[in-house]
């Protein structure tokens, strides 16, 4: 995988990283033979000269383009390879391209600015390597796209679809009746939601995802077996689809055993992690006192770590803390993050994989798939405290 150039055209960045595609039927760069009056003669690499001397059908050759090897033999597969690597055999895509009418190219969509996004979530590193491992095993290229805008039909995804430039699209970020879904759906392009939509008129979207409500159900579960009854969710805004899923779980957790939900202990606005300090020291200033964390994203729990700590309070011991685990890095925070461990780069190989079967016509209904993730337990995550004594921490102004 190689990145290609950034191209700026007004509020559009595009970002392509590109996959070399191993192909059937197309010209290949040329080799050196000699006739039989021993002059040199330029001739052009095909697949019937690779079968040639090979000793091998064409098909055969093509089975190993194309990544079959499982109906080739070892040795067959490392004949071939080395006769394309000494004839220096390199894939021309634009023949396959205009034989399928395809560009084998899907995009991924961004609503905002990946600079900011990636910079506020340790969701997307992860997620983006799956996307290109699959991209790679089918031979595809990957554009990533988006706007300065925020998420509305203002979007360049109109052009993007009529300029025939790509196959296919993942859509990010998702939100309540996204304006995206019906663009997409008027010109009949094949696409994949990352996470299962919610709205009128979604059941015709495919989607890959976690179950976003029954983790955040079992998590708030969890603290609740521990003791814990003044729960603080902390997530982004509402109009975003797995915030509330997640806060569904949440909330029908604490209603199973009689606990009223607190509008005051649920933090659901778009904020960045170096704000998250601002709304837990707020919400202290005010009164507001809670014993256990939930958090729907990893960059955000790490952040109420530290502010939790710079506040003077104890992990788990005042406060106990249960997060979002998007990467291996929390074993590595003091306390270690406790949480619910979902898989970033399957998600991403396996909404890759979906679309593609999309674009090829593999799958030809609407498809809705939930991976599995894990429960982490590690030593933010503690039984709720009898009762704060005066002069302690975390005690009442």
């Amino acid at each position: 995988m190689h990145p290609c150039p950034r191209q700026r055209s007004g509020n559009r960045l595009r970002i392509s990283l590109k996959v070399t595609a191993p192909l059937d039927d197309f010209s290949l760069s040329p080799y050196t033979s000699l006739n039989r009056f021993s002059k040199p003669v330029q001739t052009m690499m095909t697949i019937a000269e690779i079968a040639r001397l090979a000793g091998v059908s064409k098909a055969t050759v093509s089975n190993v383009l194309n990544g079959r090897t499982n109906q080739v033999s070892p040795e067959t597969r490392a004949r071939i390879e080395r006769i394309i690597k000494e004839y220096g055999y390199v894939p021309k895509r634009a023949a396959r391209s205009l034989k399928s009418n395809r560009t084998r190219t899907i995009a991924l969509l961004f609503p905002h600015l990946p600079a900011n996004l990636i910079a506020n979530t340790f969701f997307f590193p992860g997620f983006l390597s799956g996307v290109a491992r699959a991209c790679e095993e089918s031979s595809y290229q990957l554009l990533i796209t988006t706007s300065a805008k925020s998420c509305d039909t203002e979007f360049h995804y109109e052009s993007l679809v009529q300029s025939r430039s790509v196959d296919g699209f993942i859509v990010s970020e998702i939100f309540f009746d996204d304006p995206r879904f019906p663009v997409l759906r008027k010109f009949g392009v094949p696409f994949v939601s990352i996470g299962k939509p919610e709205g009128e008129d979604v059941s015709w979207i495919s989607w890959v995802d976690h179950n976003q409500e029954e983790l955040a159900y079992r998590a708030t579960q969890k603290l609740i077996d521990l003791g814990h009854q003044d729960i603080l969710f902390l997530g982004l805004s509402r109009r975003r689809v797995y915030t509330m899923q997640r806060l569904w779980g949440y909330e029908k957790a604490l209603r199973e055993v009689g606990i009223p939900v607190r509008e005051e202990l649920l933090v659901t606005e778009e904020m960045k992690k170096e704000e998250v300090a601002e709304k837990l020291e707020s919400l202290w200033g005010k009164g507001v006192r809670f014993s256990a964390i939930f958090v729907v994203a990893e960059s955000l729990a790490l952040s109420a770590l530290k502010a939790l700590q710079d506040m003077g309070l104890r992990i788990p011991e005042d406060v106990a803390i249960l997060g979002n685990i998007e990467t291996d890095n929390f074993r590595f925070y003091t306390p270690q993050l406790s949480g619910i461990r979902v898989r970033t780069e399957d998600l991403g190989y396996e909404t890759a994989r979906l679309l593609v079967d999309l674009i090829e016509g593999k799958v030809k209904t609407q498809v809705g798939q939930y991976l599995e993730a894990d429960f982490i337990e590690g030593s933010s995550l503690g039984p709720r405290r009898e009762g704060v004594k005066k002069g302690e921490i975390g005690e009442l102004p």
